[in-house]
């Protein structure tokens, strides 16, 4: 129905994404906007800023702001506890009522499986953050992850750029060195530069004074990527962990797998999230190295396919609503992704089709 609309929003910690579609499916408009972890923010603030978000994208659409949307997908990272989500969504309906008639609040691993995974599969999400999650056909989840820059955040944005400063601050302490003799010079020049800082005491201020947005201290990967591209030793090493750790989502999640899903063409199904897996080219020795371990402590991974979203993930925070409701939405699987690395244990695929 082309006078029924609904709502989508990919919420980040730093960005997040709003998409306004019909009943048909056409989307109407898509929008960015600031962060929406409601843990960041507060919760207030978060309903607010959704609020606020949805009428832009109403206005963008050439719609009256004042619609209201027949269903609103909210898939929010901070958002893992159920209890929590379902909270967030009765006190959106309170505070406002006339935003949509139904509305649902889950975690930001949820709406890109939604999106590209009929009968379910694994999601990896690594831009300021990290994240990782399995759905099953039976709708039962295995998750890693999603812990914040304090606990974990393993192959994310941020932690590449911590690991760099980290690396530069330990080797210029004698604390412990850098490793294979790698020079620090292009990694802590371009920390230096990113801060504004003169000095090692300087990052007590970037850390400890002014207070920074974890967003500001994750875009410094951008610059390391940049360094690693141009064939820096110091910032290739890092990529190369942080591939290996992303991988080890992927070890943790793997044996929780349904078979079906292991049968399925191309083995297990995982969505890549984040503007990380832009580096692809630098993760991907590392990832592959970590995937071929099998022993004791590293579970077999036999076979996956990883895919890249080609629709906003937005989509799939309608495609959740719309199901909830038991909508008749028009569903559009296979053009929704396309294939980034095919895996086979053992069996280094040349398939690689990511442009970057």
């Amino acid at each position: 129905m082309s006078d029924t609309f609904f709502g989508g929003i990919e919420g980040g910690a730093s960005v997040s994404t709003v998409v306004i579609t019909n009943g048909n499916g056409d989307i109407l408009a898509e929008i960015k906007g600031e962060g929406t972890n409601p843990w960041i923010l507060g919760t207030e603030l978060c309903l607010s800023r959704v609020n606020d978000l949805i009428k832009e994208a109403l206005s963008k659409a050439d719609l009256n702001n004042n619609i209201k949307l027949k269903g609103l997908g909210l898939s929010l990272s901070g958002c893992e506890d159920i209890t929590f989500c379902k909270t967030f969504e009765n006190k959106l309906k309170e505070s406002y009522p006339d935003l949509t008639d139904e509305v649902v609040v889950v975690s930001d691993t949820l709406a890109p499986i939604a999106l590209a995974c009929e009968s379910g599969g694994a999601v990896i999400i690594t831009g300021t953050g990290s994240n990782s999650l399995l759905i099953n056909p039976d709708s039962s989840i295995k998750r890693c992850g999603g812990y914040g820059h304090l606990l974990g955040d393993e192959g994310s944005a941020f932690w590449i750029a911590f690991k760099g400063i980290k690396l530069c601050l330990d080797h210029l302490e004698d604390f412990n060195y850098v490793p294979n003799g790698y020079s620090i010079d292009k990694v802590w020049e371009a920390i230096k530069g990113h801060f504004n800082i003169d000095k090692v005491l300087d990052l007590l201020n970037v850390f400890y004074g002014e207070k920074k947005e974890k967003s500001e201290i994750a875009s410094l990967c951008k610059t390391i990527s940049e360094l690693a591209k141009e064939g820096d030793d110091l910032s290739r090493w890092i990529f190369n962990e942080a591939g290996k750790d992303i991988a080890k989502f992927i070890q943790s999640l793997y044996p929780g797998a349904d078979k079906k899903l292991h049968k399925e063409h191309g083995g297990l199904h995982v969505v890549c999230v984040g503007s990380v897996w832009k580096s692809w080219d630098l993760l991907k020795d590392g990832f592959l190295n970590q995937l071929d371990l099998h022993n004791s402590k590293e579970p077999k991974v036999n076979e996956l396919t990883l895919l890249v979203l080609e629709k906003t993930v937005a989509l799939g925070g309608v495609y959740l609503i719309t199901k909830k409701m038991n909508y008749n939405y028009p569903y559009d699987y296979e053009h929704n992704y396309k294939e980034l690395y095919h895996y086979v244990y053992n069996q280094r695929s040349k398939n690689n089709t990511f442009a970057n």
